[in-house]
């Protein structure tokens, strides 16, 4: 039924986190099963400083959807949360992205997967990392443990939870 895996990062420093992620996982579980969901990690803010610093997490879609289907329900979600984004790299109540998708390379206008800058962003490998250590980078050629390792910029101040601790999804 859910032929696809993708792999989501998710970003909220808008509000009231927990609400927002929570909101976000119901609305995806509209369109897909959530198979995994990985630690909460709080970071400073990439690009733009002048912001509240972010949660992130990621988590393991199982999809019937291909790629551009995906991210465009994913923009929807983001659309009904008021993303709210005036500013590249600014402010959020809500951030989806699509980093994997299957081990497909795909690299379309208006969607690249996989994400092109996840490899050098610590606050999306360690959650992926959480989800999948071994999964293996389709362009790399590189585990996300791998990846981890050679990290350099460290955004995360500290990891906040497990997601068990803070979520009910119904």
């Amino acid at each position: 039924m859910f032929p696809n895996r993708a792999l989501i990062a998710l970003g909220s420093n808008v509000g009231n986190w927990k609400i927002n992620f929570n909101v976000c996982l119901k609305e995806l579980q509209k369109i897909s099963y959530i198979a995994a969901i990985a630690n909460i990690y709080m970071s400073k803010p990439y690009g733009y400083k002048l912001q509240n610093n972010f949660y992130n997490t990621a988590i393991e879609l199982k999809t019937s959807s291909n790629p551009l289907q995906l991210m465009k329900k994913l923009q929807l979600i983001e659309k009904k949360m008021h993303k709210n984004k005036t500013i590249k790299n600014g402010p959020r109540r809500i951030d989806i992205d699509i980093i994997f998708f299957n081990h497909l390379k795909f690299d379309q206008e208006v969607l690249t997967i996989p994400h092109p800058r996840a490899t050098a962003r610590d606050f999306v490998i360690y959650p992926l990392f959480d989800i999948d250590p071994f999964y293996k980078h389709p362009v790399e050629k590189k585990s996300i443990k791998q990846l981890k390792m050679e990290i350099k910029d460290i955004y995360i101040l500290r990891k906040i939870m497990q997601p068990k601790d803070s979520f009910v999804i119904y």
